[in-house]
Protein backbone atom coordinates (compact mmCIF):
# COMPACT_ATOMS: atom_id res chain seq x y z
CA UNK A 1 0.00 0.00 0.00
CA UNK A 2 1.34 3.43 -0.97
CA UNK A 3 2.30 5.90 1.73
CA UNK A 4 0.23 9.05 2.03
CA UNK A 5 1.40 12.42 3.32
CA UNK A 6 -0.51 15.50 4.42
CA UNK A 7 0.76 18.84 3.22
CA UNK A 8 -0.43 22.01 4.96
CA UNK A 9 0.16 25.54 3.68
CA UNK A 10 -0.64 28.14 6.34
CA UNK A 11 -1.41 31.56 4.88
CA UNK A 12 -2.81 34.81 6.16
CA UNK A 13 -6.08 34.36 4.24
CA UNK A 14 -6.46 30.58 3.84
CA UNK A 15 -5.01 27.38 5.26
CA UNK A 16 -4.64 24.87 2.43
CA UNK A 17 -4.46 21.10 2.88
CA UNK A 18 -3.60 18.30 0.45
CA UNK A 19 -3.24 14.55 0.84
CA UNK A 20 -0.46 13.39 -1.48
CA UNK A 21 1.08 10.03 -2.39
CA UNK A 22 4.77 9.17 -2.77
CA UNK A 23 4.83 10.26 -6.43
CA UNK A 24 3.32 13.67 -5.55
CA UNK A 25 -0.06 12.84 -6.98
CA UNK A 26 -2.70 14.85 -5.13
CA UNK A 27 -5.37 12.52 -3.77
CA UNK A 28 -7.56 15.36 -2.54
CA UNK A 29 -7.17 18.92 -1.36
CA UNK A 30 -9.23 21.47 0.53
CA UNK A 31 -8.88 24.79 2.32
CA UNK A 32 -10.40 26.75 5.18
CA UNK A 33 -10.27 30.43 6.04
CA UNK A 34 -7.48 31.58 8.33
CA UNK A 35 -9.04 32.81 11.55
CA UNK A 36 -7.47 35.10 14.14
CA UNK A 37 -7.29 33.55 17.63
CA UNK A 38 -6.46 35.15 20.96
CA UNK A 39 -4.29 32.22 22.08
CA UNK A 40 -2.07 29.63 20.41
CA UNK A 41 -4.15 26.66 21.55
CA UNK A 42 -7.20 28.00 19.76
CA UNK A 43 -5.19 28.41 16.58
CA UNK A 44 -3.54 24.98 16.65
CA UNK A 45 -6.80 23.26 17.62
CA UNK A 46 -8.41 24.87 14.57
CA UNK A 47 -5.46 23.99 12.32
CA UNK A 48 -5.53 20.31 13.32
CA UNK A 49 -9.30 19.91 13.47
CA UNK A 50 -9.46 20.60 9.74
CA UNK A 51 -6.85 17.99 8.77
CA UNK A 52 -9.43 15.29 8.10
CA UNK A 53 -8.85 11.57 8.54
CA UNK A 54 -5.17 10.96 9.35
CA UNK A 55 -5.44 7.17 9.62
CA UNK A 56 -3.46 6.53 6.41
CA UNK A 57 -1.18 9.57 6.73
CA UNK A 58 2.50 8.74 7.28
CA UNK A 59 3.57 12.25 8.31
CA UNK A 60 2.60 15.93 8.05
CA UNK A 61 4.60 18.61 6.24
CA UNK A 62 3.79 22.23 7.06
CA UNK A 63 4.61 25.44 5.19
CA UNK A 64 4.10 28.68 7.09
CA UNK A 65 4.92 32.40 6.77
CA UNK A 66 7.55 34.18 8.79
CA UNK A 67 11.00 33.26 10.04
CA UNK A 68 11.02 29.59 11.06
CA UNK A 69 14.22 27.93 12.23
CA UNK A 70 15.30 24.34 11.60
CA UNK A 71 13.68 23.21 14.87
CA UNK A 72 10.34 24.70 13.72
CA UNK A 73 10.37 27.61 16.18
CA UNK A 74 8.47 30.62 14.80
CA UNK A 75 10.86 33.56 15.21
CA UNK A 76 8.86 36.43 13.69
CA UNK A 77 5.33 37.75 13.31
CA UNK A 78 3.40 37.21 10.08
CA UNK A 79 -0.09 38.19 8.85
CA UNK A 80 -2.66 39.23 11.51
CA UNK A 81 -4.64 35.97 11.35
CA UNK A 82 -1.54 33.89 12.10
CA UNK A 83 0.45 36.25 14.33
CA UNK A 84 -0.36 34.08 17.34
CA UNK A 85 2.10 31.47 15.98
CA UNK A 86 5.01 33.71 17.03
CA UNK A 87 7.06 32.10 19.78
CA UNK A 88 5.54 28.63 19.28
CA UNK A 89 7.06 25.40 18.02
CA UNK A 90 4.92 24.19 15.13
CA UNK A 91 6.13 20.59 15.16
CA UNK A 92 5.45 20.14 18.86
CA UNK A 93 2.01 21.75 18.73
CA UNK A 94 0.81 19.66 15.79
CA UNK A 95 2.46 16.45 16.96
CA UNK A 96 0.77 16.49 20.36
CA UNK A 97 -2.62 16.95 18.67
CA UNK A 98 -2.17 14.36 15.91
CA UNK A 99 0.49 11.91 17.10
CA UNK A 100 2.13 12.19 13.66
CA UNK A 101 5.70 13.02 12.62
CA UNK A 102 5.70 16.71 11.66
CA UNK A 103 8.22 18.95 9.90
CA UNK A 104 7.77 22.67 9.24
CA UNK A 105 9.46 25.15 6.91
CA UNK A 106 9.02 28.77 5.84
CA UNK A 107 6.64 29.08 2.88
CA UNK A 108 9.12 30.61 0.41
CA UNK A 109 11.78 28.07 1.39
CA UNK A 110 9.18 25.37 0.91
CA UNK A 111 8.47 26.59 -2.63
CA UNK A 112 12.21 26.74 -3.32
CA UNK A 113 12.74 23.22 -2.02
CA UNK A 114 9.94 21.97 -4.28
CA UNK A 115 11.42 23.59 -7.38
CA UNK A 116 14.93 22.39 -6.45
CA UNK A 117 13.82 18.78 -6.08
CA UNK A 118 11.12 18.31 -8.72
CA UNK A 119 10.62 21.65 -10.49
CA UNK A 120 12.40 24.11 -12.77
CA UNK A 121 15.59 24.28 -10.70
CA UNK A 122 16.07 20.51 -10.60
CA UNK A 123 19.63 19.54 -11.52
CA UNK A 124 21.12 22.99 -10.87
CA UNK A 125 24.08 23.36 -8.55
CA UNK A 126 22.95 26.83 -7.43
CA UNK A 127 19.52 28.42 -7.53
CA UNK A 128 17.52 31.22 -5.98
CA UNK A 129 13.80 31.89 -5.77
CA UNK A 130 11.82 35.11 -5.65
CA UNK A 131 8.15 34.69 -4.78
CA UNK A 132 6.14 37.79 -5.69
CA UNK A 133 2.90 38.26 -3.78
CA UNK A 134 1.53 40.66 -1.18
CA UNK A 135 5.17 40.86 -0.12
CA UNK A 136 8.14 39.08 -1.65
CA UNK A 137 9.59 35.85 -0.28
CA UNK A 138 12.80 34.11 -1.16
CA UNK A 139 15.02 31.08 -0.92
CA UNK A 140 18.58 30.08 -1.81
CA UNK A 141 19.68 26.55 -2.71
CA UNK A 142 23.09 25.03 -3.29
CA UNK A 143 23.71 21.55 -4.68
CA UNK A 144 22.49 20.01 -1.40
CA UNK A 145 19.22 21.91 -1.12
CA UNK A 146 17.94 24.88 0.90
CA UNK A 147 20.53 27.12 2.55
CA UNK A 148 19.11 28.32 5.87
CA UNK A 149 21.97 30.39 7.28
CA UNK A 150 22.88 30.70 10.95
CA UNK A 151 19.53 32.23 11.93
CA UNK A 152 17.40 30.70 9.13
CA UNK A 153 17.42 34.18 7.53
CA UNK A 154 19.27 33.29 4.31
CA UNK A 155 17.24 34.07 1.21
CA UNK A 156 14.86 36.51 2.91
CA UNK A 157 15.00 38.72 -0.17
CA UNK A 158 12.14 40.95 0.90
CA UNK A 159 14.52 42.43 3.47
CA UNK A 160 17.32 43.35 1.06
CA UNK A 161 18.17 46.82 2.30
CA UNK A 162 18.93 50.14 0.64
CA UNK A 163 19.23 53.70 1.87
CA UNK A 164 16.28 55.86 0.86
CA UNK A 165 17.95 59.21 0.23
CA UNK A 166 14.64 61.07 0.45
CA UNK A 167 13.61 59.82 3.88
CA UNK A 168 17.13 59.00 5.18
CA UNK A 169 15.70 55.66 6.30
CA UNK A 170 16.74 52.10 5.42
CA UNK A 171 14.03 50.61 3.23
CA UNK A 172 13.35 47.05 2.07
CA UNK A 173 13.52 46.23 -1.63
CA UNK A 174 10.59 43.86 -1.28
CA UNK A 175 8.30 46.74 -0.37
CA UNK A 176 8.90 48.15 -3.86
CA UNK A 177 8.74 44.87 -5.82
CA UNK A 178 5.57 43.24 -4.43
CA UNK A 179 2.08 43.17 -5.92
CA UNK A 180 1.14 45.62 -3.15
CA UNK A 181 3.80 47.95 -4.56
CA UNK A 182 2.38 47.68 -8.08
CA UNK A 183 -1.05 48.76 -6.80
CA UNK A 184 0.53 51.64 -4.86
CA UNK A 185 2.57 52.82 -7.87
CA UNK A 186 -0.49 52.80 -10.11
CA UNK A 187 -2.76 54.54 -7.60
CA UNK A 188 -0.18 57.30 -7.17
CA UNK A 189 -0.48 58.10 -10.88
CA UNK A 190 -4.28 58.21 -11.32
CA UNK A 191 -7.28 60.11 -10.00
CA UNK A 192 -9.26 58.74 -7.06
CA UNK A 193 -12.04 57.43 -9.32
CA UNK A 194 -9.56 55.26 -11.24
CA UNK A 195 -7.74 53.74 -8.27
CA UNK A 196 -7.63 49.95 -7.93
CA UNK A 197 -7.48 47.37 -5.16
CA UNK A 198 -5.76 44.45 -6.88
CA UNK A 199 -2.64 43.99 -8.97
CA UNK A 200 -4.61 42.02 -11.54
CA UNK A 201 -6.57 45.19 -12.31
CA UNK A 202 -3.33 47.01 -13.16
CA UNK A 203 -1.99 44.20 -15.34
CA UNK A 204 -5.35 43.95 -17.14
CA UNK A 205 -5.16 47.66 -17.96
CA UNK A 206 -1.50 47.24 -18.94
CA UNK A 207 -2.35 44.51 -21.45
CA UNK A 208 -5.10 46.75 -22.82
CA UNK A 209 -2.63 49.53 -23.49
CA UNK A 210 -3.59 52.05 -20.80
CA UNK A 211 -0.76 54.61 -20.55
CA UNK A 212 -0.69 54.93 -16.75
CA UNK A 213 -0.74 51.16 -16.33
CA UNK A 214 2.17 50.79 -18.77
CA UNK A 215 4.15 53.42 -16.84
CA UNK A 216 3.34 51.69 -13.56
CA UNK A 217 4.36 48.22 -14.73
CA UNK A 218 7.62 49.62 -16.12
CA UNK A 219 8.43 51.33 -12.80
CA UNK A 220 7.50 48.19 -10.85
CA UNK A 221 9.50 45.97 -13.19
CA UNK A 222 12.59 48.13 -12.60
CA UNK A 223 12.17 47.62 -8.85
CA UNK A 224 12.05 43.84 -9.33
CA UNK A 225 15.16 44.01 -11.52
CA UNK A 226 17.03 45.83 -8.73
CA UNK A 227 16.10 42.97 -6.41
CA UNK A 228 17.23 40.37 -8.97
CA UNK A 229 20.54 42.11 -9.70
CA UNK A 230 21.24 42.35 -5.96
CA UNK A 231 20.55 38.62 -5.64
CA UNK A 232 22.82 37.94 -8.62
CA UNK A 233 25.62 40.09 -7.21
CA UNK A 234 25.98 38.15 -3.98
CA UNK A 235 25.18 34.64 -5.25
CA UNK A 236 25.16 34.53 -9.08
CA UNK A 237 23.11 31.30 -9.23
CA UNK A 238 22.58 29.21 -12.35
CA UNK A 239 18.87 29.96 -12.22
CA UNK A 240 16.46 32.29 -10.46
CA UNK A 241 12.90 30.95 -10.40
CA UNK A 242 10.04 33.42 -10.07
CA UNK A 243 6.92 32.36 -8.18
CA UNK A 244 3.58 33.83 -7.20
CA UNK A 245 0.44 34.20 -9.29
CA UNK A 246 2.01 36.78 -11.61
CA UNK A 247 4.65 34.26 -12.70
CA UNK A 248 1.96 32.27 -14.52
CA UNK A 249 1.67 35.16 -16.99
CA UNK A 250 3.94 34.52 -20.01
CA UNK A 251 4.14 38.21 -20.88
CA UNK A 252 5.47 38.98 -17.40
CA UNK A 253 8.21 36.31 -17.41
CA UNK A 254 9.26 37.19 -20.96
CA UNK A 255 9.46 40.90 -20.14
CA UNK A 256 11.32 40.20 -16.90
CA UNK A 257 13.91 38.05 -18.70
CA UNK A 258 14.40 40.74 -21.33
CA UNK A 259 14.72 43.59 -18.82
CA UNK A 260 17.00 41.59 -16.51
CA UNK A 261 19.43 40.87 -19.34
CA UNK A 262 19.31 44.46 -20.53
CA UNK A 263 19.88 45.96 -17.08
CA UNK A 264 22.68 43.51 -16.20
CA UNK A 265 24.58 44.62 -19.30
CA UNK A 266 23.88 48.28 -18.53
CA UNK A 267 24.83 47.97 -14.85
CA UNK A 268 28.00 45.90 -15.35
CA UNK A 269 28.98 47.37 -18.72
CA UNK A 270 29.47 43.80 -19.89
CA UNK A 271 27.42 40.86 -21.14
CA UNK A 272 28.88 38.52 -18.51
CA UNK A 273 25.80 37.32 -16.57
CA UNK A 274 24.31 33.98 -17.68
CA UNK A 275 21.92 33.44 -14.76
CA UNK A 276 18.65 32.18 -16.25
CA UNK A 277 15.29 33.62 -15.18
CA UNK A 278 12.47 31.06 -15.16
CA UNK A 279 8.94 30.74 -13.85
CA UNK A 280 8.36 28.20 -11.09
CA UNK A 281 6.88 24.92 -12.37
CA UNK A 282 4.63 24.20 -9.39
CA UNK A 283 2.98 27.46 -8.49
CA UNK A 284 -0.22 26.79 -6.58
CA UNK A 285 1.06 23.51 -5.14
CA UNK A 286 4.74 24.40 -4.58
CA UNK A 287 4.36 25.15 -0.86
CA UNK A 288 2.44 21.90 -0.27
CA UNK A 289 4.92 19.77 -2.22
CA UNK A 290 7.92 21.48 -0.60
CA UNK A 291 6.48 20.87 2.86
CA UNK A 292 6.04 17.17 2.05
CA UNK A 293 9.55 16.89 0.57
CA UNK A 294 10.82 18.47 3.79
CA UNK A 295 9.04 16.02 6.10
CA UNK A 296 10.02 13.03 3.95
CA UNK A 297 13.68 14.01 4.25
Amino acid sequence: MKKHYLGVDIGGTFIKYAKVDEEFNIINKWKVKSVEFADKDGFYDYLCSNMGDLHEVESIGISAPGLIDKESNVKSYAAPNVRIMYGTNINNEVNKRTGKIVASINDAKSAGLCEFKIGNAKGSSSSAFLIIGTGTGGCVCDSNGVVFGKDSFAGEFHHLAFMNLKTKQIDRLGDYASITALVSIYNSKVDDKDKVEFGSEVTFRYKNGEEKAIESVEDWMNNIIVQLITMTTFYNPEVICIGGGISEEDWFINLLKEKYKEKCIEFLCSDVITTDIRACKYNNDANIFGAIINVKS
